[in-house]
């Protein structure tokens, strides 16, 4: 009966394992924009808890006409710009960090005006863990 016990235990133990995620998004969200703005910035905290590295390599949303990742680069002149970026790298056991000033993903001409409190559906795109859908409140 112990044996029987013990081999249930670990199974569920050891389907539990094989059915995580390796990635977690945390605290997504997206910045209030005047009506009169077509565009706006989704940030969010990616966390690769995997034994390999990944890459955020598209976003999807029917909010936008354009979801693009970029980065910000300060030049030798304190001078900030965005850059569309083809992927962000997510190395294993990595947290990344989408911010303000850095990392984030633009939507650009976007459908209708967006209103404090409302949540967007975002479609997230990693080169080897999928897609993940996440609902990113405007603030």
């Amino acid at each position: 009966m112990c044996n029987v016990v013990a081999g249930l235990l670990f199974l569920v133990l050891a389907l539990g394992a094989l059915g995580a995620e390796p990635i977690r998004v945390v605290n997504p969200w997206v910045r209030a924009v005047p009506p009169v703005s077509s565009v706006t910035a989704v940030y969010m905290v990616i966390e690769n808890t995997g034994d390999t590295n990944d890459k955020l390599i598209g976003v999807r949303t029917a909010a936008s006409k354009y979801s693009d990742i970029h980065t910000t680069t300060i030049d030798q002149h304190n001078v900030a710009s965005m850059l569309k970026v083809e992927y962000l790298p997510l190395p294993s056991g990595k947290i990344v960090e989408l911010i303000p000033g850095g990392a984030h993903i633009m939507l650009r001409e976007l459908y209708r005006p967006v209103k404090i409190g409302e949540k967007i559906e975002i479609d997230l795109i990693f080169e080897k863990s999928g897609t993940i859908r996440v609902q990113a409140e405007v603030r």
